[in-house]
Protein backbone atom coordinates (compact mmCIF):
# COMPACT_ATOMS: atom_id res chain seq x y z
CA UNK A 1 0.00 0.00 0.00
CA UNK A 2 1.38 3.53 -1.06
CA UNK A 3 2.19 6.12 1.50
CA UNK A 4 0.46 8.99 1.92
CA UNK A 5 -3.21 6.43 1.34
CA UNK A 6 -6.60 8.74 0.56
CA UNK A 7 -9.64 6.57 1.12
CA UNK A 8 -11.29 8.28 -1.32
CA UNK A 9 -10.17 10.56 -4.35
CA UNK A 10 -12.40 13.59 -5.99
CA UNK A 11 -13.17 11.46 -8.55
CA UNK A 12 -14.13 8.36 -6.75
CA UNK A 13 -16.55 10.66 -4.45
CA UNK A 14 -18.39 12.19 -7.46
CA UNK A 15 -18.71 8.65 -8.69
CA UNK A 16 -20.45 7.45 -5.22
CA UNK A 17 -22.80 10.24 -5.24
CA UNK A 18 -23.36 10.05 -9.01
CA UNK A 19 -25.25 6.41 -7.88
CA UNK A 20 -26.50 7.40 -4.43
CA UNK A 21 -28.36 10.80 -6.23
CA UNK A 22 -29.48 8.52 -8.99
CA UNK A 23 -31.20 5.68 -6.31
CA UNK A 24 -32.86 8.79 -4.70
CA UNK A 25 -34.59 10.21 -7.53
CA UNK A 26 -35.71 7.24 -8.77
CA UNK A 27 -37.18 6.38 -5.52
CA UNK A 28 -38.61 10.06 -5.61
CA UNK A 29 -40.46 9.25 -8.60
CA UNK A 30 -41.54 5.36 -8.26
CA UNK A 31 -42.47 5.64 -4.63
CA UNK A 32 -45.75 8.02 -5.27
CA UNK A 33 -47.88 5.43 -7.45
CA UNK A 34 -48.75 1.82 -7.31
CA UNK A 35 -47.26 -0.88 -6.72
CA UNK A 36 -47.06 1.73 -3.09
CA UNK A 37 -44.41 -0.15 -1.33
CA UNK A 38 -43.99 2.16 2.37
CA UNK A 39 -40.62 1.58 3.21
CA UNK A 40 -38.56 1.77 6.88
CA UNK A 41 -36.65 5.25 6.55
CA UNK A 42 -38.26 7.51 9.05
CA UNK A 43 -40.69 4.89 11.08
CA UNK A 44 -40.26 0.90 11.55
CA UNK A 45 -42.67 -1.10 10.45
CA UNK A 46 -41.86 -5.12 9.80
CA UNK A 47 -45.17 -5.34 7.56
CA UNK A 48 -44.07 -2.57 5.31
CA UNK A 49 -41.49 -5.84 4.16
CA UNK A 50 -43.83 -8.04 3.75
CA UNK A 51 -46.52 -5.82 1.28
CA UNK A 52 -42.70 -5.41 -0.45
CA UNK A 53 -42.23 -9.08 -1.10
CA UNK A 54 -46.11 -9.14 -1.74
CA UNK A 55 -46.02 -6.64 -4.55
CA UNK A 56 -42.95 -7.68 -5.95
CA UNK A 57 -42.51 -9.30 -9.07
CA UNK A 58 -40.22 -8.85 -12.28
CA UNK A 59 -42.60 -6.77 -14.03
CA UNK A 60 -42.82 -4.12 -11.65
CA UNK A 61 -39.10 -5.08 -10.01
CA UNK A 62 -37.49 -1.44 -11.26
CA UNK A 63 -40.67 0.06 -9.42
CA UNK A 64 -40.38 -1.63 -6.50
CA UNK A 65 -36.61 -2.05 -5.77
CA UNK A 66 -36.18 1.63 -6.16
CA UNK A 67 -39.56 2.66 -4.15
CA UNK A 68 -38.35 1.05 -1.13
CA UNK A 69 -34.76 0.69 -1.07
CA UNK A 70 -33.70 3.97 -3.35
CA UNK A 71 -33.64 6.28 -0.03
CA UNK A 72 -30.67 4.61 1.55
CA UNK A 73 -28.53 6.45 -1.60
CA UNK A 74 -29.31 9.61 0.80
CA UNK A 75 -26.81 8.20 3.88
CA UNK A 76 -24.03 7.94 1.32
CA UNK A 77 -24.47 11.55 0.84
CA UNK A 78 -23.96 12.17 5.10
CA UNK A 79 -21.00 10.09 5.35
CA UNK A 80 -19.71 11.96 1.73
CA UNK A 81 -20.22 15.15 3.38
CA UNK A 82 -18.32 14.18 7.03
CA UNK A 83 -15.36 13.06 4.68
CA UNK A 84 -14.97 15.50 2.61
CA UNK A 85 -15.39 18.63 5.30
CA UNK A 86 -12.90 17.03 7.21
CA UNK A 87 -10.58 16.46 3.96
CA UNK A 88 -11.06 20.30 2.76
CA UNK A 89 -10.51 21.18 6.69
CA UNK A 90 -7.34 19.52 6.88
CA UNK A 91 -5.70 20.48 3.54
CA UNK A 92 -7.17 24.32 4.08
CA UNK A 93 -7.46 25.14 7.79
CA UNK A 94 -9.80 28.08 8.62
CA UNK A 95 -11.34 29.81 11.47
CA UNK A 96 -13.64 27.25 12.48
CA UNK A 97 -16.63 29.88 11.95
CA UNK A 98 -15.82 31.22 8.54
CA UNK A 99 -15.64 27.49 7.60
CA UNK A 100 -18.59 26.35 8.72
CA UNK A 101 -20.92 29.77 7.47
CA UNK A 102 -19.09 28.75 4.01
CA UNK A 103 -20.94 25.55 3.42
CA UNK A 104 -24.04 26.88 5.43
CA UNK A 105 -24.19 29.61 2.81
CA UNK A 106 -23.19 27.06 -0.07
CA UNK A 107 -25.96 25.05 0.62
CA UNK A 108 -28.48 27.20 1.36
CA UNK A 109 -27.98 29.48 -1.84
CA UNK A 110 -28.76 26.43 -3.49
CA UNK A 111 -31.93 26.10 -2.16
CA UNK A 112 -32.92 29.66 -2.69
CA UNK A 113 -32.17 28.70 -6.47
CA UNK A 114 -33.85 26.02 -6.30
CA UNK A 115 -36.79 27.80 -4.57
CA UNK A 116 -36.85 30.04 -7.21
CA UNK A 117 -37.45 28.01 -9.54
CA UNK A 118 -40.28 26.13 -7.76
CA UNK A 119 -41.77 28.96 -7.40
CA UNK A 120 -41.94 29.26 -11.47
CA UNK A 121 -42.15 25.70 -12.27
CA UNK A 122 -44.32 23.81 -9.69
CA UNK A 123 -47.87 23.18 -10.81
CA UNK A 124 -48.92 24.28 -7.23
CA UNK A 125 -47.64 26.70 -4.80
CA UNK A 126 -46.94 26.28 -1.42
CA UNK A 127 -45.49 29.55 0.37
CA UNK A 128 -46.64 28.67 3.82
CA UNK A 129 -44.44 25.20 3.58
CA UNK A 130 -42.15 27.02 1.66
CA UNK A 131 -41.77 29.07 4.45
CA UNK A 132 -40.97 26.56 6.63
CA UNK A 133 -38.08 25.42 4.33
CA UNK A 134 -36.62 28.48 4.32
CA UNK A 135 -36.37 28.81 7.67
CA UNK A 136 -34.81 25.18 8.26
CA UNK A 137 -37.54 24.49 10.96
CA UNK A 138 -39.67 21.84 8.47
CA UNK A 139 -37.85 19.09 10.27
CA UNK A 140 -39.33 20.06 13.26
CA UNK A 141 -42.78 18.76 12.94
CA UNK A 142 -44.00 15.99 11.11
CA UNK A 143 -46.47 17.80 9.45
CA UNK A 144 -44.19 19.99 7.92
CA UNK A 145 -41.72 17.76 7.55
CA UNK A 146 -42.71 17.37 3.66
CA UNK A 147 -43.30 20.69 3.39
CA UNK A 148 -43.59 22.56 -0.08
CA UNK A 149 -41.25 19.95 -1.50
CA UNK A 150 -40.81 16.60 -0.21
CA UNK A 151 -36.66 15.80 -0.95
CA UNK A 152 -36.02 19.26 0.75
CA UNK A 153 -35.60 18.19 4.59
CA UNK A 154 -32.31 16.99 3.98
CA UNK A 155 -31.31 20.67 3.74
CA UNK A 156 -32.18 21.11 7.37
CA UNK A 157 -30.47 17.96 8.05
CA UNK A 158 -27.25 18.76 6.29
CA UNK A 159 -26.82 22.22 7.58
CA UNK A 160 -27.69 20.95 11.27
CA UNK A 161 -24.68 18.42 10.72
CA UNK A 162 -22.48 21.32 9.57
CA UNK A 163 -22.98 23.31 12.15
CA UNK A 164 -21.72 20.36 14.90
CA UNK A 165 -19.10 19.10 12.29
CA UNK A 166 -16.34 21.03 14.50
CA UNK A 167 -17.43 19.88 17.83
CA UNK A 168 -17.80 16.50 16.42
CA UNK A 169 -14.60 16.13 14.91
CA UNK A 170 -12.42 17.64 18.06
CA UNK A 171 -13.58 15.15 19.68
CA UNK A 172 -13.10 12.03 17.15
CA UNK A 173 -9.09 13.67 16.29
CA UNK A 174 -8.77 13.81 20.07
CA UNK A 175 -8.70 9.87 20.18
CA UNK A 176 -9.11 7.19 17.61
CA UNK A 177 -11.80 5.31 20.32
CA UNK A 178 -14.10 8.26 20.80
CA UNK A 179 -16.32 7.14 17.82
CA UNK A 180 -16.60 4.22 19.69
CA UNK A 181 -19.00 6.74 22.77
CA UNK A 182 -20.49 8.71 19.84
CA UNK A 183 -21.94 5.29 18.55
CA UNK A 184 -22.89 4.66 21.96
CA UNK A 185 -24.43 7.83 22.36
CA UNK A 186 -26.45 7.71 19.10
CA UNK A 187 -27.79 4.28 20.06
CA UNK A 188 -28.70 5.07 23.32
CA UNK A 189 -30.72 8.05 22.17
CA UNK A 190 -32.36 6.04 19.17
CA UNK A 191 -33.34 3.45 21.78
CA UNK A 192 -35.15 6.07 24.62
CA UNK A 193 -36.88 7.57 21.89
CA UNK A 194 -38.44 4.79 20.16
CA UNK A 195 -39.45 3.65 23.69
CA UNK A 196 -39.86 6.58 25.37
CA UNK A 197 -41.70 8.82 22.81
CA UNK A 198 -42.49 6.11 20.04
CA UNK A 199 -42.97 8.14 16.84
CA UNK A 200 -39.28 8.02 15.56
CA UNK A 201 -39.61 10.55 12.71
CA UNK A 202 -38.52 13.73 13.95
CA UNK A 203 -35.65 11.72 15.35
CA UNK A 204 -34.64 10.34 12.22
CA UNK A 205 -35.49 13.76 10.21
CA UNK A 206 -32.66 15.63 11.94
CA UNK A 207 -28.58 14.97 12.97
CA UNK A 208 -29.02 13.46 16.58
CA UNK A 209 -30.38 10.65 14.17
CA UNK A 210 -27.22 10.75 11.51
CA UNK A 211 -24.57 11.43 13.71
CA UNK A 212 -23.14 7.64 12.82
CA UNK A 213 -22.36 8.07 9.13
CA UNK A 214 -21.66 11.98 9.39
CA UNK A 215 -18.99 10.93 11.98
CA UNK A 216 -17.80 7.81 10.18
CA UNK A 217 -17.09 10.33 7.49
CA UNK A 218 -15.19 12.24 9.73
CA UNK A 219 -13.15 9.53 11.45
CA UNK A 220 -11.77 7.53 8.02
CA UNK A 221 -10.28 10.73 6.62
CA UNK A 222 -8.65 11.59 10.22
CA UNK A 223 -6.90 8.21 10.23
CA UNK A 224 -7.61 7.19 7.06
CA UNK A 225 -3.72 6.31 6.77
CA UNK A 226 -3.98 4.36 9.94
CA UNK A 227 -6.81 2.38 8.03
CA UNK A 228 -5.28 1.76 4.82
CA UNK A 229 -5.78 -2.03 5.81
CA UNK A 230 -10.06 -1.11 5.42
CA UNK A 231 -8.73 -1.37 1.56
CA UNK A 232 -8.52 -5.20 1.46
CA UNK A 233 -10.51 -6.36 -0.79
CA UNK A 234 -11.23 -9.63 1.81
CA UNK A 235 -12.41 -6.78 4.19
CA UNK A 236 -14.89 -5.10 2.12
CA UNK A 237 -16.24 -8.63 0.36
CA UNK A 238 -17.13 -8.82 4.95
CA UNK A 239 -18.46 -5.74 5.18
CA UNK A 240 -20.66 -6.11 2.16
CA UNK A 241 -22.36 -9.80 3.31
CA UNK A 242 -22.44 -8.01 6.54
CA UNK A 243 -24.33 -4.29 5.32
CA UNK A 244 -26.81 -6.67 2.87
CA UNK A 245 -27.60 -9.14 6.53
CA UNK A 246 -28.16 -5.68 8.67
CA UNK A 247 -30.44 -4.01 6.22
CA UNK A 248 -32.43 -7.27 5.06
CA UNK A 249 -32.54 -7.32 8.97
CA UNK A 250 -33.88 -3.75 9.60
CA UNK A 251 -37.02 -4.80 7.71
CA UNK A 252 -37.57 -7.23 10.66
CA UNK A 253 -35.86 -5.76 13.25
CA UNK A 254 -36.08 -2.39 15.13
CA UNK A 255 -32.43 -2.64 16.59
CA UNK A 256 -31.30 -3.47 13.02
CA UNK A 257 -32.93 -0.73 11.66
CA UNK A 258 -31.45 1.60 14.30
CA UNK A 259 -28.39 0.27 12.40
CA UNK A 260 -28.92 0.25 8.82
CA UNK A 261 -28.58 3.85 7.94
CA UNK A 262 -24.87 3.08 9.06
CA UNK A 263 -24.69 0.08 6.82
CA UNK A 264 -26.54 1.22 3.78
CA UNK A 265 -23.25 3.99 3.60
CA UNK A 266 -20.95 1.21 4.39
CA UNK A 267 -22.51 -1.27 1.55
CA UNK A 268 -22.21 1.56 -0.82
CA UNK A 269 -18.57 1.72 0.35
CA UNK A 270 -17.21 -1.09 0.27
CA UNK A 271 -18.90 -2.65 -3.32
CA UNK A 272 -17.43 0.42 -4.70
CA UNK A 273 -13.97 -0.86 -3.31
CA UNK A 274 -14.60 -4.42 -4.57
CA UNK A 275 -15.49 -2.92 -8.07
CA UNK A 276 -13.75 -0.24 -8.11
CA UNK A 277 -14.68 2.42 -12.20
CA UNK A 278 -14.43 5.16 -13.38
CA UNK A 279 -17.42 5.62 -15.35
CA UNK A 280 -17.72 8.94 -16.74
CA UNK A 281 -21.65 9.26 -16.57
CA UNK A 282 -21.69 8.65 -12.88
CA UNK A 283 -19.14 10.87 -12.02
CA UNK A 284 -20.52 13.50 -14.75
CA UNK A 285 -23.87 12.87 -12.62
CA UNK A 286 -21.96 13.32 -8.94
CA UNK A 287 -21.04 16.79 -10.22
CA UNK A 288 -24.63 17.93 -11.27
CA UNK A 289 -25.44 15.94 -8.14
CA UNK A 290 -26.41 19.27 -5.98
CA UNK A 291 -28.82 20.20 -8.45
CA UNK A 292 -30.24 17.07 -9.28
CA UNK A 293 -31.08 17.14 -5.97
CA UNK A 294 -32.35 20.81 -5.31
CA UNK A 295 -34.95 20.31 -8.36
CA UNK A 296 -36.40 16.62 -8.76
CA UNK A 297 -39.09 17.13 -6.01
CA UNK A 298 -40.94 19.85 -8.15
CA UNK A 299 -39.42 19.07 -11.63
CA UNK A 300 -42.22 18.04 -13.94
CA UNK A 301 -42.73 15.09 -11.20
CA UNK A 302 -46.58 15.34 -10.75
CA UNK A 303 -46.93 15.10 -14.42
CA UNK A 304 -45.20 12.22 -15.18
CA UNK A 305 -46.31 10.29 -12.35
CA UNK A 306 -49.87 11.46 -13.65
CA UNK A 307 -49.35 9.39 -16.53
CA UNK A 308 -47.36 6.56 -15.27
CA UNK A 309 -50.27 5.83 -13.04
CA UNK A 310 -52.67 5.74 -15.71
CA UNK A 311 -50.79 3.33 -17.94
CA UNK A 312 -52.39 0.28 -19.27
CA UNK A 313 -48.88 -1.48 -19.63
CA UNK A 314 -46.65 -2.21 -17.01
CA UNK A 315 -43.47 -1.18 -18.53
CA UNK A 316 -44.88 2.46 -19.93
CA UNK A 317 -43.94 3.99 -16.26
CA UNK A 318 -40.28 2.94 -16.67
CA UNK A 319 -40.35 5.06 -19.97
CA UNK A 320 -41.83 8.38 -18.20
CA UNK A 321 -39.28 7.58 -15.48
CA UNK A 322 -36.29 7.85 -17.97
CA UNK A 323 -37.98 10.46 -19.77
CA UNK A 324 -38.62 12.77 -16.35
CA UNK A 325 -34.72 11.70 -15.07
CA UNK A 326 -33.86 12.89 -18.67
CA UNK A 327 -35.46 16.42 -18.40
CA UNK A 328 -33.73 16.81 -14.75
CA UNK A 329 -30.48 16.21 -16.33
CA UNK A 330 -31.03 18.97 -18.42
CA UNK A 331 -32.24 21.27 -15.87
CA UNK A 332 -29.55 20.05 -13.32
CA UNK A 333 -27.02 20.42 -16.10
CA UNK A 334 -28.11 23.89 -17.24
CA UNK A 335 -27.97 25.12 -13.41
CA UNK A 336 -24.55 23.41 -13.18
CA UNK A 337 -23.11 25.61 -16.18
CA UNK A 338 -24.96 28.75 -15.16
CA UNK A 339 -23.09 28.54 -11.72
CA UNK A 340 -19.82 27.89 -12.65
CA UNK A 341 -19.78 30.53 -15.37
CA UNK A 342 -21.11 32.74 -12.49
CA UNK A 343 -17.97 31.94 -10.58
CA UNK A 344 -15.81 32.39 -13.28
CA UNK A 345 -17.21 35.73 -14.14
CA UNK A 346 -16.60 36.71 -10.03
CA UNK A 347 -13.05 35.26 -10.40
CA UNK A 348 -12.03 37.27 -13.39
Amino acid sequence: MKKNYVYLTKEQSLFLKGIAIFCILSHNFFHLFSPITFENEMLFNAEYFAQFLQDFSWKNSINCFFSFFGFYGVYVFIFLSGYGLCKKYQSQPQKPLSFTLKYIFKTYKLLIFSSMLYLILAPEIQLKGLLYVLTLSANFDAVTLYAACGPWWFFALIIQLYILFFFLYKIISKDIFNIVFILFFYLLSAISWSKYIGVTTIFYANALGHLPEFCLGIFVACYEEKLSFIHSKKLNLTALLISLIVIIAAQLNIYAFMLSFTFSAILFLSAYKLFPSQNNFWIFTGKISPFLFGLNGFLFREYFVSLAEQSSSVWEPNGYWLIWLFINYAFAYASYKLFNLKKALISS
